[in-house]
C-alpha cells in the first residue's frame, strides 16, 4: 500500500539515539584543462584528480577567477563524525564544496588535549602535600581513598545536577571562556575524579564515567596515545606491551586481568609527582556504578575497568589508584608559558590584576585572541624551556633530553598535526574562498564544544571575511523576529548567512540555568529536529540546484520504485572493502525522482551527500533518521514555495557512513580514523572513506563536475 511522500519534520523527534551525522554532497568538480574557460556548463571537462576522485584543483581554481568550481560534494557530521568530516574537509577541499562541523569537541585538538590533560587528567595536590597527609597518619595506608581528609585531593570542578544546584549555583571558574561573548555560558571545568556531565536531558546518551573511559580508549586506539613516548607501542604507556592487549575467554570487551594484576613499573619518573622514581608507577582500573562522572573509591566496582592507556603513581604501594593518587601525563617538556614576549602578565610594565591584567595583549582565547602566544598550552619561540626531556627530570636519558630542541610525543605531535583548526590554517587561500562551512556547537555542552568550536571559528575569521556567528536559532536570517523557528524560513544564502556561518544553539540569555532547563544547549539539546533540518538546508542552499528543486506529487508509490514502498529510497547497501578486508555496510537515501523513467532516460543526475554519524550509532541507524527528510526534497512547507513548484530540499543522494566497532579495535566508535594507537591493516577506515565514495560514483547516478560561471550563481 502506497504511503505520503510528505514526512514532517516530527518524524524524527521519537528517534532516541543522538542524530550524529555527516554529509558529502556529488563528485568532485574540478576546472579545466582547456586554456579557456567554458561558455556554459553542459560541456564535459577533464579534472584533475585527487585520491582518484575528481576534483577542484587549486591551480585550476586560481586560473579561473570568475568560475566557481563545483565538486557536488560535501562532508558534515556531528561529534565523533563532526570530528571526522572537518578533519576530511580541511585535509582534502579540493574533494568538497561544503563541510558541516556540528557538536564536536575535535575541531582544534590543541585545545581539546590541553582540556584533557589538565581537567579531565587534573586536580591532583602536589606531591609535597600528599606526602604531609601520609606521613601525618602512619597507622592509615589507605589514608589517600578518604576524600574527606584535606589534602588528599585537590581537584576543582563544577557541580554536577544531579548534586542538585539552584539558579544561585557558581560555577568553579566563572568568567573563563564563554562559549557567548557577554553571556554567563561560562566553560565546564573538570578534575580527574569528578567528570562533568551536564544534565541528563538533551546530552543525547549517558557519558557516564565507565562511558567516557571507553570513548577516551577509543580516542586513544585510534589517534595515538599522546601522553607518553613508548617505542615498542603506540596505545600503551611505557614499559606496557601489547602483549596486554587480549581479551580473555567470557569477556566481550573489558580485560579485567589487568585489574587484578596490574603492571608494576620501578625507576619511572615524572617530575611533578615522582621526581626520584622513589615510588612503583602502576596500570590500573577505575570505574562507577550508574550515571556519574565521579569516582567513588567505596564502590563495588571502583576499579573493574580498564584504563590501559594511563599510569598512576602508586604512592602507599597497594597495587590500585587510590582517589589521591595522581595519574601521570608525560607528554611534553616543561616550558614557561609567557608568549613571544618572554615576559608573564605580572612582569609585563603596567600590569594590575583587575584594570590592566594583560599589558602586552597576547594571552590566548578561542574567541578573542586565537593566535595570542600566552598561555596557549603551546611552545612559542621565546618561551624558556627544560630541555629535561618528557618525564621533566635531568639525567634520565628520556626521550628529547639534551638534544638542544624543545620536544613534545610522537604521539602528540601527529595528533595536532591533523588539527582540523590547523589544517584550516594551512589551507590554500583557493580553497578557503571556495568552500562554504556550516558549524553548530551547543553553549552549554558539557564537553564545552562550544569553546573549542570558537577557536576553529576564530582560525576561520583570519582567512576569511565573510564569516558570520548567530547565537540560537531565531536568530538566522529571515526568521520573523517574534516568531519561533522552522528550518524552512531561513535564507541559506552566502548574501544572508555568510560563506561560514556558525550557529552557537541554547538561550545565553538563561545561562547557567540553561542547564536545568530540558537540557538547553547541551551536546545534543532539544532541538536536535532543528539542528538536522538546518544543516540540510543549508547545504542543500550551497550548491546550484539546477532543476532539482522542483516539486511533484503522487505517493511513494508512484514513484516507480522496484517496491513502490519507502524502502525502495531509505536502505543499508554494502560492498566488499579492500581497505578494510570485510563487507563494508552503509545507508543510502535516493531522492525520490531517481527510479522515474524520464529520470533514467536522460541520467539525471544527483549530488551525493556523506554523512558520519556519532558514538553509539550504526548506519542501520541514520536510514530511518533519512527517510525524515526524503520528503523534503519532494515538496515545501512554505506557501510561496509551494506556489512556485519548489521543494525545501534539493534532490540529492545521501549515504549515510558506518563508523561502528565491528570487533575488538574499539568499544563506542572507530572516529573514522586510520588507526595509529592499535594499528592493524584492516583498520584504517579514513581510507575506507575514500574507497566508499569511489564506489558510490561508481553504483549510484552521481553528479558530474562543473565549472559555473559567478554571473550564473
Amino acid at each position: 500500500m502506497g504511503m505520503s511522500g510528505t514526512i514532517s519534520p516530527l518524524f524524527i523527534q521519537n528517534i532516541s539515539k543522538p542524530l550524529c551525522l555527516l554529509a558529502c554532497v556529488g563528485l568532485v568538480l574540478g576546472c579545466p584543462k582547456e586554456p579557456e574557460p567554458p561558455e556554459n556548463t553542459e560541456k564535459p571537462y577533464e579534472y584533475k584528480e585527487v585520491l582518484g576522485l575528481p576534483a577542484c584543483d587549486t591551480a585550476d581554481i586560481e586560473q579561473y577567477p570568475d568560475h566557481r568550481c563545483f565538486s557536488y560534494r560535501a562532508v558534515a557530521g556531528v561529534s565523533m563524525g563532526g570530528g571526522a568530516s572537518s578533519k576530511m574537509g580541511f585535509t582534502y577541499p579540493e574533494l568538497f564544496d561544503v563541510v558541516g562541523v556540528m557538536g564536536t569537541p575535535f575541531s582544534d585538538t590543541t585545545f581539546f588535549w590541553n582540556m584533557m590533560i589538565n581537567e579531565f587528567m587534573g586536580g591532583f595536590c602536589d606531591l609535597e602535600t600528599l606526602e604531609a597527609v601520609m606521613a601525618a597518619h602512619p597507622d592509615n595506608p589507605d589514608i589517600l581513598n578518604d576524600p574527606t581528609v584535606p589534602g588528599v585531593f585537590c581537584g576543582l570542578h563544577d557541580i554536577t545536577p544531579e548534586d542538585g544546584y539552584t539558579d544561585a549555583y557558581q560555577q568553579v571558574e566563572p568568567h573563563q571562556y564563554p562559549s557567548v561573548e557577554n553571556s554567563q555560558c561560562y566553560m565546564f571545568r573538570s578534575d580527574y575524579n569528578n567528570w562533568y556531565r551536564g544534565p541528563d536531558a538533551g546530552r543525547g546518551g549517558t557519558f557516564s564515567r565507565n562511558g567516557l573511559t571507553e570513548i577516551f580508549h577509543d580516542i586513544v586506539a585510534a589517534y595515538g596515545n599522546p601522553l607518553y613516548h613508548n617505542p615498542d607501542s603506540n596505545y600503551f604507556p611505557p614499559g606496557v606491551d601489547e602483549s596486554n592487549w587480549y581479551t580473555p575467554p567470557g569477556e566481550n570487551k573489558h580485560n579485567t586481568e589487568m585489574c587484578n594484576n596490574p603492571v608494576v613499573l620501578e625507576n619511572f619518573y615524572n617530575k611533578e609527582f615522582n621526581p626520584n622514581g622513589t615510588y612503583p608507577v602502576i596500570t590500573f582500573c577505575d570505574g562507577a556504578t550508574g550515571r556519574t562522572g565521579a569516582f567513588d573509591p567505596t564502590q563495588e566496582n571502583a576499579h573493574n575497568l580498564v584504563v590501559d592507556y594511563l599510569l598512576a603513581v602508586d604512592l602507599n604501594g597497594n597495587g590500585k589508584r587510590e582517589y589521591g593518587e595522581p595519574v601521570l601525563s608525560n607528554h611534553r617538556e616543561r616550558f614557561e608559558d609567557t608568549g613571544t614576549d618572554g615576559l608573564a602578565d605580572e612582569d609585563e610594565p603596567g600590569y594590575d590584576a583587575t584594570s590592566n591584567p594583560d599589558p602586552n595583549g597576547d594571552n590566548w582565547d578561542p574567541t578573542f585572541n586565537i593566535r595570542g602566544t600566552e598561555k596557549n598550552a603551546t611552545f612559542d619561540e621565546g618561551e624558556v624551556y627544560e630541555d629535561f626531556g618528557l618525564d621533566g627530570v635531568a639525567d634520565t636519558n628520556d626521550y628529547g633530553e639534551g638534544n638542544g630542541a624543545y620536544d613534545i610525543s610522537p604521539g602528540l605531535a601527529k595528533i595536532l598535526e591533523v588539527s582540523p583548526a590547523k589544517l584550516y590554517r594551512e589551507m590554500p587561500q583557493a580553497q578557503v574562498e571556495r568552500l562554504d562551512v556550516w558549524m553548530d556547537a551547543g553553549i552549554r555542552d558539557f564537553i564545552n564544544s562550544a569553546q573549542i568550536t570558537n577557536a576553529l571559528f576564530s582560525e576561520m575569521q583570519l582567512r576569511l571575511d565573510d564569516t558570520r556567528a548567530f547565537n540560537d536559532f531565531p536568530s538566522l536570517p529571515g526568521i520573523p523576529e517574534g516568531e519561533s523557528y522552522t528550518y524552512f524560513k531561513a535564507d541559506y544564502s552566502r548574501e544572508a548567512m555568510g560563506q561560514i556561518t556558525y550557529l552557537r544553539y541554547g538561550d545565553p540569555d538563561l545561562c547557567p540555568a540553561s542547564d536545568e532547563i530540558m537540557g538547553e544547549g547541551n551536546h545534543v539539546g532539544p532541538s536536535i529536529v532543528n539542528r538536522l533540518y538546518t544543516l540540510f538546508s543549508f547545504l542543500s542552499a550551497r550548491i546550484p540546484p539546477e532543476g532539482r528543486d522542483s516539486s511533484f506529487g503522487g505517493d511513494v508509490g508512484d514513484l516507480e520504485g522496484p517496491t513502490g514502498t519507502l524502502e525502495d529510497f531509505g536502505f543499508l547497501d554494502s560492498y566488499h572493502s579492500e581497505v578494510l578486508g570485510r563487507d563494508n555496510e552503509f545507508g543510502v537515501l535516493l531522492p525520490p525522482d531517481y527510479y522515474l523513467e524520464r529520470s533514467i532516460e536522460t541520467d539525471e543526475r544527483y549530488p551525493v551527500m556523506y554523512f558520519f554519524h556519532g558514538q553509539g550509532q550504526s548506519a542501520a541507524d541514520m536510514v530511518l533518521a533519512g527517510l525524515a527528510i526524503w520528503g523534503s526534497m519532494k515538496e515545501s512547507f512554505r506557501s510561496d514555495r509551494q506556489a512556485a513548484g519548489l521543494t525545501d530540499l534539493q534532490r540529492a543522494i545521501i549515504v549515510w557512513a558506518d563508523g561502528e566497532c565491528k570487533t575488538d579495535e574499539c568499544w563506542t566508535g572507530n572516529f573514522y580514523a586510520n588507526f595509529q594507537g592499535m594499528p592493524r591493516a584492516n583498520r584504517n577506515y579514513e581510507d575506507a572513506m575514500i574507497e566508499l565514495m569511489q564506489v558510490v560514483e561508481e553504483r549510484y547516478r552521481t553528479k558530474r563536475p562543473a565549472l559555473v560561471p559567478l554571473k550564473d550563481l
